[in-house]
């Protein structure tokens, strides 16, 4: 676990404890394959790492959210919250986002925060974490 759910409190987190836990390992996974597990063995985190699990839960939130608003169409949801609104001639109009294109902005911005967050950091072998290639001891 590289952030604990108390950890996660004093950041401002307010979650529930089930919730967060479940987010977590989603967030966790996220890390874990960028890094190529190079942080499963590790038993402590720093700072960038630790701040970025908290900002990886909040983007597993909304994206279970948005799929959980929006209705299923076949293979793709969408979510939309109302854009206008009149009463004499009953109108409404929608902002829709489909869920496609939501998720597809939030891998976007996953991919930004791990790049900001993790583009310097090592792990206890001094192996950077971002690093594409195979270190000999690994």
């Amino acid at each position: 676990m590289y952030l604990t759910y108390s950890e996660y409190q004093d950041m401002g987190g307010t979650l529930e404890e089930t919730a967060f836990n479940d987010l977590e390992f989603e967030a966790e996974s996220i890390i874990n394959w960028y890094t190529f597990n190079r942080l499963v063995k590790e038993t402590e985190f720093s700072a960038p790492v630790k701040k970025l699990m908290y900002r990886l839960v909040a983007i597993c939130q909304l994206k279970q959210d948005a799929l959980s608003v929006g209705g299923t169409t076949g293979s793709a949801s969408s979510a939309g919250a109302i854009a206008s609104q009149s009463n004499d001639g009953f109108s409404t109009s929608f902002n829709v986002l489909s869920a496609q294109a939501g998720l597809e902005a939030s891998d976007a911005e996953i991919k930004r925060l791990v790049n900001n967050y993790l583009s310097a950091e090592v792990n206890s072998l001094g192996h950077r974490l971002l690093y594409r290639g195979i270190y000999p001891d690994e």
